[in-house]
């Protein structure tokens, strides 16, 4: 799409902003100095995508409750990485191992905040950086929070593609071990998405008790030694859990 399409687009999703009622094409296009037939292409495109609505009795346009929905995520994420970072650089200073802050996107994950520890070579990642969701720590406690039914789904899209030796490539192997998350609260990378990093992930909620993102606890193999992995887990879901109580969650 080019940037000429997208401004167009944005012309037409603002300009439906303004309005609370409904919208004929005509009235728009002419608002916007547009030809009919390029504002019903872009309308059209905007329906199919779910952001407009069209009135099936007279024609008009509206813009849909999905703009509500991707606006109350971004808010969360801010939200969220705003009352995290105390906490993350908090963790970072107690066990001087790298924090991650992660939420999901369509079949990934996305980094939103990382604090560094003052390890002699810090973690490549970086904010908006993308990760797998299957041979991450952080990215299996995404999944294993998610409704069973959308859960399967992705797990089905997912190209399970082995990172490193360590990788889990199988499906139900994925799936067991997602049920082992949920039950024991937080989930283990041990050298699966790089050889040489071990991760521990653990689960953040919202006041709705949902699943808004997860925080990970991340280093070189030299120092998240097998004492330190028996004893970290409790750590950082002291830290996810506070995170969780500033957000508003109740517990179950």
């Amino acid at each position: 799409m080019t940037s000429l399409s997208v401004n167009k687009a944005f012309e037409i999703i603002e300009f439906l902003s303004d309005y609370h009622d409904n919208v004929g094409l005509r009235d728009l296009a002419r608002e916007l100095d547009m030809a009919p037939s390029t504002a019903h292409r872009f309308l059209s495109s905007l329906r199919d995508l779910g952001y407009v609505k069209q009135d099936p009795k007279t024609s008009k346009y509206r813009l849909s409750l999905k703009f509500a929905w991707l606006g109350a995520r971004v808010l969360g994420c801010v939200q969220v990485s705003e009352i995290a970072k105390i906490h993350m650089e908090e963790l970072t200073a107690n066990t001087n191992e790298t924090t991650h802050l992660a939420v999901l996107e369509n079949l990934e994950l996305v980094y939103v905040a990382k604090t560094d520890g003052n390890q002699a070579i810090n973690m490549s990642s970086r904010v908006g950086h993308r990760a797998p969701l299957y041979s991450t720590a952080i990215g299996k406690v995404l999944l294993a929070y998610m409704a069973e039914e959308a859960q399967i789904k992705i797990i089905q899209e997912l190209d399970l593609h082995p990172k490193t030796r360590n990788t889990i490539t199988s499906g139900d192997r994925l799936k067991n071990q997602l049920n082992d998350v949920r039950k024991n609260g937080y989930a283990i990378d041990d050298e699966e998405n790089e050889i040489g990093i071990r991760c521990i992930g653990a689960p953040i909620f919202d006041h709705r008790g949902e699943l808004i993102a997860a925080l990970s606890l991340s280093g070189w193999k030299i120092t998240m030694t097998n004492e330190r992995m028996a004893i970290l887990p409790k750590t950082l879901m002291a830290t996810t859990d506070k995170i969780s109580e500033e957000l508003g969650y109740a517990g179950d």
